[in-house]
């Protein structure tokens, strides 16, 4: 498979990402307006509406439509070699419904639950905003089979339960569900992108795993191993969920993960939740372009633009809303794209 014509382009497009500089000067805006300021100020394609208001939510939004377009643009440079897109954005929806779907069961404001959420070709915005206005679980899994998507039918079909399912029980079926899609998507891109799928798989065991350390979290009872990944075995698993000690698991986890870019956000302390999951992202950016260093040619250039797409789109909605309720910078910094 070729991946010459669309490393090509990826490699133009990631061009028009915003570094770590620049996320980091407008995380050190001192107030909303000077974002602004210093956001029309960057090679950044926004469209925040000629003398429009913008607030946080329509900068939040704005930042979804970039991301979105990027998406498609790469899908339809992709062509046949869409197991790379596809990939990567069934994690992309996984997360986005996983937000949708707490917001649902909280009862979040449907400005509040998008916050978390990009756009997919699957799951575009018009979409996703009909989803964030969900008043109940049940709502929410019926306009999901309302537009088709399979995690509908799972959700209906646990709804269906007695007594009910929590929070945990549903969102765990989300990440199997997801998970296994994701290895499935990646059979046929080869052995880069199988990788990266296992890796997303070995990620969602090891949430499980760091749940269910002491102090045990209530959302973690029905969750088991899932299979595809390629760090953690269902034996190691085993294994590890049965440690008790929270710092002989991370330990043992550290040891397990060495060399990976889970590795890489494991082994800086604190491991803080607020912070590991951008950690493992940017550890995974790093990952991608050593790949792709080593075979130019290959598919790793377009899974590293892909992943800094993401990331520059998360880092600048953390930026935006921490600027607007006043947030120091410092307390920003852990959520940038450390390879951006």
């Amino acid at each position: 498979m070729r991946w010459d014509d669309v490393n090509a382009r990826a490699r133009g497009l990631a061009t028009h990402l915003l570094d770590r500089d620049a996320l980091a000067a407008l995380a050190a805006a001192p107030d909303w307006p000077t974002l602004l300021s210093r956001a029309a100020s960057l090679d950044y394609p926004f469209d925040l509406g000629a003398g429009a208001l913008v607030d946080p939510p329509a900068f939040d939004r704005a930042v979804s439509v970039v991301a979105a377009y990027r998406f498609r643009l790469l899908g339809r440079w992709l062509a046949g070699r869409g197991a790379v897109l596809a990939v990567v954005m069934e994690d992309e929806e996984y997360r986005a419904l996983r937000a949708l779907l707490r917001g649902a069961a909280q009862g979040a404001s449907p400005g509040a639950r998008l916050h978390a959420v990009l756009p997919t070709p699957s799951l575009p915005l018009r979409i996703l905003e009909r989803l964030a206005r969900a008043t109940t679980v049940a709502e929410f899994a019926h306009d999901l089979l309302r537009v088709g998507h399979p995690a509908g039918r799972v959700l209906e079909q646990l709804g269906r339960q007695s007594p009910p399912p929590g929070l945990g029980d549903l969102e765990w079926a989300l990440t199997r569900l997801f998970t296994e899609r994701a290895v499935r998507a990646a059979r046929p891109g080869g052995s880069v992108v199988r990788r990266f799928a296992a890796d997303l798989v070995d990620q969602a065991n090891l949430w499980t795993l760091l749940l269910s350390a002491p102090p045990p979290d209530a959302m973690t009872g029905g969750r088991e191993y899932l299979p595809g990944g390629s760090v953690l075995t269902r034996e190691v698993f085993v294994r590890l969920r049965a440690e008790r000690d929270g710092d002989r698991l991370m330990t043992r986890l550290r040891a397990q993960f060495a060399g990976t870019a889970i590795g890489t956000a494991l082994a800086r302390d604190p491991v803080e939740w607020a912070s590991l999951e951008s950690r493992v992202a940017s550890a995974r950016i790093v990952w991608l372009r050593g790949l792709a260093r080593r075979d130019p040619l290959g598919p790793a250039v377009v899974l590293s633009v892909l992943e800094r797409i993401r990331a520059e789109a998360r880092a600048l909605r953390a930026i935006a809303w921490g600027v607007a309720f006043g947030a120091p910078a410092t307390t920003l910094a852990p959520l940038m794209p450390e390879a951006a």
